[in-house]
């Protein structure tokens, strides 16, 4: 049933116990303060002296004409003896409160009825939503036979009136908390039912999601005011927000085994990441090559002895000797259908259960086309979007991971770069083709870095990608010096860098970086294991500190991604973890 019609104008809103006499009472602090009052609402528990209580007060109301009263019952709420009945009992004044008046300037909080508890939550929520006054009531002198007690008749009540007995102990108006401006009536909606003279409100213990926001509101507030004097010091706004005890936790120095569960539950991005260097060994290859549409095609698996201490070697090894740990993976095995989906998928269940929450996955689809099945290089990116959609569509809330694609034309030397432009022209045609789920949003430019295959060789071949505003993002300065980084900022208009090492080489070049804010793509168990770093715990006193951090302190934006996870055997955790080893 519909609550009763809202009437716009000053409200008095009270609670009461068993003494209906408070709420004639707080009708005449009206009168004292030169108010009209619109209406009385009265929230009150159901008993039997409740009841009576309530026949009473409609008794006399009806004999003096006064305002209009509405009177409200906590439906189930009997008495208060526990937390779970208070919990009960403010959620209906929460909600009775947001719907009965909805404009805080009309309301007129008294806090004189039922029990303590009951004003204790009338005074909070005026509080929390605001009030034009907030009151409490008194009667002196006392009355009785002996002049010792409040008011009991109505006749009592008149005569404390008549003789100006009944007086108000102002507190004043609450303003309401401006952070509960966002919370809106509609979300919590107040069922109630007429019954005899009275409206009963319906509301669940356990379901107090009103009372359940509001404090939340207010616990974020204050974290928030308890550390205004740090907020210059967080290098996240966000953590002000935080209570203290977990911010003290946040300062004491991370521990990659114990803090392992809390790294691995971050919600991460990965926007360096080859899918042909995932499945390379292990139970994940063996999945990928028994998928295969065409088995008997498939080729001949080799040794991959990976070196002693692998995924933290002694020493580091060359970029081919790295790439050759993948062999099991290449172009030929993911020249089948049946192979190729099962990367993608198994890709992406390894990237949802290490809380990827969006990943830029880097692929080359004219290197698994096949000519002598005339399965083109467009048939190819088609399956490698839709599994990835797929997979998407088949993941709910928040494990969901977003996945998009980059398409890398890898550098060659010699004349023929017909390789790199079909991959570039694939790359235009399919950002227009999908614009919205798994989509292509840039191109990379891979491969073995030399003199002769700087970004400047290939500056005519992707004009047509800037032409359409297509990304581009750049493997420089790994292999090459840091020429090899100014021609792609320059000659390329790279928007990011894949691991740009030698980037301080140059500190103009970095604070240009730093500048135009381009991302640098760092991937630190790649970089280990193909240059070296510093790491304790390994022979390495004599390698350079690796410059993530030096970067970060020149505003450079730096990611921390994976590069190949099957063939450097570490996830995003895996590389976030071992920061904090070499810091």
């Amino acid at each position: 049933m519909e609550k009763p019609e809202y009437r716009k104008g000053p409200t008095l809103l009270c609670s009461m116990g068993k003494s209906w006499q408070v709420v004639a009472e707080a009708v005449g602090v009206f009168v004292q303060l030169r108010l009209d009052c619109a209406r009385v609402c009265v929230l009150t528990s159901e008993n039997a002296e409740v009841n009576r209580a309530i026949k009473e007060l409609q008794s006399y109301w009806k004999r003096r004409g006064l305002p209009p009263l509405e009177v409200y019952q906590v439906a189930g709420f009997t008495d208060l003896r526990t937390e779970q009945e208070h919990a009960q009992f403010t959620e209906g004044l929460l909600r009775w409160m947001f719907h009965v008046c909805p404009d805080r300037r009309d309301r007129y909080v008294c806090l004189a009825g039922g029990f303590k508890t009951m004003s204790a939550a009338m005074q909070q929520a005026a509080c929390w939503f605001g009030a034009a006054e907030v009151f409490h009531v008194l009667c002196e002198p006392r009355y009785g036979p002996e002049g010792n007690q409040e008011p009991k008749s109505a006749e009592d009540v008149d005569q404390a009136l008549a003789a100006g007995h009944v007086r108000s102990i102002r507190l004043g108006p609450e303003s309401g908390w401006p952070q509960l401006l966002q919370l809106r009536a509609e979300d919590f909606p107040l069922h109630v039912e007429q019954r005899d003279d009275t409206w009963r409100i319906h509301v669940s213990s356990s379901h107090a999601w009103l009372l359940k926001s509001v404090q939340e509101v207010v616990q974020r507030t204050h974290d928030l005011a308890g550390n205004f004097c740090s907020l210059e010091r967080f290098p996240f706004a966000s953590l002000a927000l935080w209570p203290k005890e977990d911010l003290e936790w946040l300062r004491q120095p991370l521990d990659p085994q114990r803090d392992r569960d809390w790294l691995t539950a971050l919600p991460k991005v990965e926007l360096h990441c080859h899918l042909g260097g995932f499945a390379t060994h292990g139970e994940s290859l063996h999945k990928v090559r028994k998928a295969a549409q065409h088995p008997e095609c498939l080729p001949a698996l080799k040794a991959s002895d990976y070196p002693t201490g692998w995924p933290k070697p002694p020493r580091p090894i060359a970029l081919d000797a790295y790439m050759r740990l993948g062999d099991n993976n290449g172009s030929r095995l993911l020249q089948d259908p049946g192979c190729l989906r099962a990367q993608c998928a198994l890709l992406y269940e390894a990237l949802v259960a290490d809380n990827v929450r969006y990943a830029e996955t880097r692929c080359s689809p004219v290197n698994y086309q096949n000519q002598e099945t005339g399965r083109s290089a467009w048939d190819v990116l088609v399956d490698i979007r839709n599994t990835f959609q797929e997979c998407m569509e088949k993941t709910s809330g928040d494990r969901r991971c977003h996945v998009s694609l980059i398409l890398v034309a890898t550098r060659r030397e010699g004349e023929d770069r017909s390789a790199i432009s079909r991959h570039l022209s694939l790359a235009i045609v399919a950002r227009d083709y999908w614009p919205t789920g798994c989509r292509v949003v840039g191109v990379d430019l891979a491969g073995f870095e030399t003199k002769e295959t700087r970004a400047s060789v290939f500056a005519t071949d992707f004009t047509p990608v800037h032409r359409v505003g297509l990304a581009v993002t750049v493997h420089a300065g790994e292999n090459d010096d840091v020429e090899g980084i100014w021609q792609a900022v320059f000659h390329l208009s790279a928007r990011r860098l894949g691991h740009a090492l030698h980037l301080e080489d140059a500190p103009d070049l970095l604070a240009t970086v730093a500048a135009r804010r381009i991302g640098v793509e760092m991937c630190p168990y790649a970089n280990l294991q193909i240059k070296g770093f510093r790491l304790p715990g390994t022979e390495c006193a004599s390698r350079p500190e690796y410059p993530l951090q030096r970067y970060m302190r020149q505003n450079v934006p730096v990611t921390v991604n994976t590069d190949n996870i099957g063939i450097s055997a570490a996830s995003l955790t895996d590389n976030l973890a071992l920061l904090v080893l070499q810091r």
